[in-house]
């Protein structure tokens, strides 16, 4: 059985420890690195949570290491994540539950060069809050790096796999101003799809003469990430193509992997917000998502 380096980054949500002790409990990881966002350490449950954590490495006695980063700072965030993972190391299990896009993209970018895949886990919640789950969102930017290749005659194509919040999607829609829009939406009824879904589609129409909705299930990584590239091809010869994922954190894999298999043509940008709803989420689905991505 291989010894892994667990990546986590600290959250304030059920799932984060009982998450934390699951993994524990189906891999061997003889060290954690825990990433926390100095910015968000007085969220309910986070300081609460580093104790846990403490006390969980000592328990099982695993090496516990701190990745101090701050969430409104992304040339500061790079940087560090830079210098950390300049160490090699080729057997990296990341928790992608509670980790921004941003940071996920960032990590690939590093460890890519050292290792050939990483190994990840997810896992759903019981459900989300029905109420606001993120507000105040900041400009939409590209990721340090993962900028594209643009070419000036050609027009704009957006793609965006929504998730819960239009307000974050409409943000991104007049930010960028695209030509036309590509949207893709989680299909099923888990989590209140069903409604969520039929007032996605009753939104979406305003911008009817140049959308085009697809549905996937983000939750299998390489089927997303074919849908997705199938679609760029479809896109490439008249548009210039950004990506956003705004759904389950595990879309943020199928987003990375289009990307990759693009020549890094296409540009990766993301919505942050400023404020996050202490019950954006409650409980967790013992049944998680695993697999192995290749860099």
């Amino acid at each position: 059985m291989k010894n892994y380096t667990l990546i986590t980054v600290l959250g304030w949500e059920d799932r984060f420890i009982k998450g934390l002790e699951l993994t524990l409990g189906k891999f061997s990881v003889y060290k954690i690195i825990l990433i926390c966002f100095e910015d968000y350490l007085d969220m309910d449950n986070m300081k609460d949570n580093i104790e846990k954590v403490k006390h969980l490495s000592i328990e099982k006695n695993i090496g516990l290491e701190y990745i101090k980063l701050k969430y409104n700072e992304s040339i500061h965030n790079w940087n560090i994540l830079e210098e950390y993972f300049k160490k090699k190391d080729n057997n990296y299990l990341l928790n992608i539950t509670t980790i921004p896009r941003e940071t996920i993209w960032t990590l690939f970018f590093f460890i890519k060069k050292h290792a050939e895949s990483i190994n990840y886990i997810y896992f759903k919640p019981t459900s989300y809050c029905k109420d606001w789950l993120t507000k105040n969102h900041k400009n939409p930017r590209l990721l340090f790096k993962h900028s594209g290749i643009f070419d000036l005659n050609k027009e704009l194509v957006l793609f965006v796999i929504a998730g819960f919040d239009n307000s974050r999607l409409n943000q991104i829609i007049e930010f960028y101003e695209p030509s036309k829009i590509v949207v893709f939406y989680q299909k099923g009824r888990q989590f209140g799809n069903g409604n969520r879904n039929k007032d996605f589609s009753t939104y979406m129409k305003v911008h009817d003469k140049y959308c085009e909705i697809i549905e996937i299930d983000t939750y299998n990584v390489r089927e997303t990430s074919e849908i997705i590239y199938n679609k760029y091809i479809e896109y490439i010869d008249l548009y210039n193509v950004i990506i956003d994922s705004q759904g389950p954190k595990i879309s943020a894999l199928s987003v990375y992997e289009a990307y990759m298999k693009s020549e890094n043509k296409i540009a990766l940008a993301y919505v942050s917000a400023k404020d996050f709803n202490s019950n954006y989420s409650q409980g967790i689905d013992l049944e998680c998502i695993k697999g192995e991505f290749y860099l």
